[in-house]
């Protein structure tokens, strides 16, 4: 099968040169080609593509208008056009042919790469079709007789002084389009100024970027869609005699990139033979004082005027953009490219040596996105990283037919992932990328509550003993990696430190691999429900169906269509996605993004609140719970841990998308001091009663389906967000469960370790473990 086309036959140094070479990439890439399983005959082939940039789907192709059919198999396109085979035809494995990425960011880096990347928001704006929204609302172009210059400070005035965009506007008006002067009526109610009312000016001036001209309706510095412009005096005169202009290039950019030209009254800028400013200046500079120098990806050209003077535009008849607007655009356009992102993982080596798990997200070229859905397809491409000769690491897609494809065949993929079979859930996926009517998925969704309503009406709750019964020979212990102040600890107590497991009559261990039938362990069969988050959400849905103290929370990969029936029917409502293999965790109230997520292994989405305490926190709550053989519940009483995850808000609402904050631990005392001082002074009591309460219930329920196999205990971590409540004011949900580590506590505390060990040998701490269910 040629692949490549003819080629002059290579020499023997030639041909021993490629193989060695070729060898490395096999070597290297392996693994990865056979993950993905792409065909090991075109392996070769790939390489000779990869190492000489060969782009030659064109070749192969043409562009034609999509199937826009309603059948079973083919699914509309993501653009106007189909791409469909122009010559001869392809057999399948055949050919590969490389597929270029537009865009490729991380999870953290969409709203800056849209703002800073040039071109980029405009490529993407054509794309999503939002690009006419931010002309009319960041104020760059007049509508009937609105002033432009109020318009584009409307969002900015009701931002920062708290009121609706109809009183911001009537408050410009008044102040004749001065910001400055409109923000501090609304504060004062237009009373004479005092010294109160003048440092809060200066501390709008401060918000404001320092900007002192602001109240003069003549700004100092201003943005525009490819360029900013900031003005000052450059021997601290009275009128700014500089305009510096900074263009964004984006990384690995040079200035090989830029050419610069000045005149009197003209300034143009290229880069990359692409105009970003040519036009006609205000007023005359001085050309031979003019500069430019690119530095960290960024171009600063400096014009010097000829004469002082404070510039209200760098070109004549330019379009500044409002910052406030822009933003909310790009967060708008964001949103929208969740139809057209998908994502993959890869491992990446840290300066400390470290080894953690990175996700990218990238959107194919115009070719790449023009490959139709099919359920039936004759293509499959999947994303490549080629790392080549010199390190550097380049993302592609690679694209081989599957099946025969006829000249004029319309190309087609499967855009649903290969592990998502059912065919209801895949109508649920293919919802993110083509939008369908959407009573179906709430119908799905009030199936499903109707469901988990009869399963808490039936369920039932297994009995915790009231009555200790202490383990057998509980004095040989063996902990798995425990340090010198824990053995000490546990000889204190009375107990021997078991040298090896044989020795041991308990062995704390993380193993779960490896069971020990003569000995007790810390692995009772709960833990198999709580190892990771999906796994304890859908166990409490089979036994408890819905209860109060639960945080909603859905299985992504069996229950697409239901999460987004849920997160239809609350539109204000948002999602922590989890996964046992991601490195972080992601919060977000776009359901189209926690379904592109499950691409790259997020498997649970759990609801989430603000905390009850502050808008911009989610507070989790830990209680340590010890499960004895004989089914005896405790509660670790002497700490109760708090942790805080920051979480960034936009008009008091957390915003649409962004990585969970790492958690903070808050002092218990703290946190119990501000509970009482917003919610009373039995609010502690309250949270404590409701916290032991639940655990008690859940634990009822779970071992109704998994009970004790009276020889192993368990040590459970449960955690709870503090949630908001209309009749009580908050409420603890109850947000996760997972086994405790050995590796991670009893390995290294000196007092839980001891008193863990006592409790089970039937002499509990009464000062320190309280049994509940009783």
């Amino acid at each position: 099968m040629a692949v490549c086309g003819n080629s002059e036959a290579p020499s023997v140094d030639d041909a021993s040169s490629y193989m060695l070479q070729y060898g490395r990439f096999e070597a290297v890439h392996k693994p990865q080609l056979e993950a993905l399983g792409f065909p090991a005959h075109l392996w070769q082939a790939l390489y000779k593509k990869l190492s000489t940039d060969t782009f030659d789907i064109g070749d192969y192709v043409a562009f034609g208008k999509p199937d826009n059919s309603e059948s079973s198999s083919v699914a509309k396109g993501l653009t106007e056009h189909s791409l469909c085979l122009s010559v001869g035809q392809l057999e399948a494995g055949s050919n590969v042919f490389l597929v270029d990425h537009a865009w490729t960011t991380s999870i953290d880096q969409i709203i800056e790469n849209l703002d800073r990347v040039p071109g980029l928001l405009e490529r993407m704006e054509r794309l999503t079709d939002t690009y006419d929204s931010l002309a009319g609302s960041a104020g760059m172009a007049s509508t009937g007789s609105l002033n432009p210059e109020i318009e584009a400070n409307v969002s900015t005035v009701a931002s920062m002084a708290g009121v609706s965009e109809e009183r911001a506007r009537e408050l410009l008006v008044s102040a004749n389009g001065c910001l400055i002067d409109a923000i501090m009526a609304a504060e004062d109610g237009g009373k004479e100024a005092t010294p109160g009312q003048n440092t809060l000016q200066e501390q709008i001036i401060q918000q404001l970027g320092g900007n002192e001209e602001l109240g003069s309706g003549k700004s100092l510095q201003w943005r525009t869609r490819r360029y900013d412009c900031a003005q000052y005096a450059l021997d601290g005169g009275d009128q700014p005699d500089v305009m510096e202009v900074s263009v964004p290039l984006g990384p690995g950019s040079s200035a090989h990139d830029v050419k610069c030209t000045f005149g009197p009254k003209h300034l143009t800028v290229s880069v990359r033979g692409n105009c970003v400013v040519d036009g006609e200046l205000p007023a005359e500079v001085k050309v031979d004082e003019c500069t430019w120098a690119v530095e960290g990806g960024m171009l600063t050209v400096t014009l010097v005027k000829r004469v002082a003077d404070t510039w209200s535009e760098l070109i004549l008849g330019e379009k500044h953009t409002n910052p406030f607007e822009l933003r909310k655009h790009l967060t708008r356009v964001s949103g929208e490219l969740w139809r057209f992102f998908q994502g993959y993982d890869f491992m990446v080596q840290g300066a400390d040596q470290s080894v953690v798990k990175q996700t990218n997200w990238y959107i194919q070229d115009e070719v790449g996105l023009s490959v139709a859905h099919s359920n039936d397809p004759n293509v499959c491409c999947l994303p490549f990283l080629y790392l080549g000769a010199q390190g550097q690491m380049s993302p592609f897609s690679i694209l081989w037919p599957i099946k025969q494809i006829s000249s004029g065949d319309a190309l087609t993929r499967d855009f649903c992932p290969s592990w998502l079979k059912d065919p209801r859930q895949r109508q649920g996926y293919l919802q993110a990328i083509f939008p369908a009517p959407t009573q179906p998925l709430l119908d799905a969704y009030l199936e499903f509550t109707k469901e988990l309503e009869q399963t808490a009406a039936r369920a039932t709750r297994a009995n915790l003993s009231t009555t200790p019964a202490p383990i057998a020979q509980a004095k040989r212990v063996f902990v798995c990696e425990a340090t010198p102040q824990v053995k000490e600890a546990l000889a204190t107590a009375g107990f021997e430190v078991a040298a090896t497991i044989e020795e041991a009559d308990i062995v704390l261990n993380d193993n779960t691999a490896s069971t020990y039938a003569d000995k007790v362990t810390n692995q009772h069969p709960l833990n198999s429900v709580f190892s990771s988050t999906d796994k304890t959400v859908l166990a409490l849905q089979s036994v408890a169906g819905t209860q109060d103290w639960q945080s909603p929370g859905f299985h992504l990969p069996t229950q697409l269509c239901e999460f987004i029936g849920a997160a239809l029917m609350d539109g204000n409502s948002w999602w922590k996605l989890s996964s046992s293999q991601a490195s972080y965790n992601v919060v977000t109230s776009s359901w189209a993004a926690a379904v592109r997520h499950t691409d790259v292994g997020y498997t649970c989405a759990l609801k989430c609140m603000p905390s009850a305490l502050a808008p911009d926190q989610i507070h989790l709550i830990e209680r340590l719970v010890l499960l004895t053989p004989s089914n005896r519940l405790y509660i670790w009483c002497q700490d109760m841990w708090v942790y805080s995850h920051r979480i960034q808000l936009r008009d008091n609402k957390p915003k649409p998308y962004q990585t969970l904050a790492p958690a903070v631990e808050v002092a218990e005392a703290l946190f119990m001091e501000q509970l009482r001082a917003k919610f009373g002074d039995k609010a502690a009591s309250s949270l404590a009663t409701s916290v032991d309460s639940t655990i008690a219930d859940t634990v009822r329920l779970l071992l109704g389906i998994d009970s004790s196999d009276g020889k192993d205990f368990g040590l459970f971590s449960f955690q709870f967000a503090l949630g908001k409540s209309i009749e009580h004011g908050f409420a603890p949900l109850l947000h996760s469960v997972s086994p405790v580590p050995v590796r991670d506590r009893l390995a290294s505390s000196s007092r839980l370790t001891p008193a863990l060990l006592s409790a089970l040998a039937g002499s509990p701490d009464a000062e320190i473990w309280k049994q509940a269910g009783v």
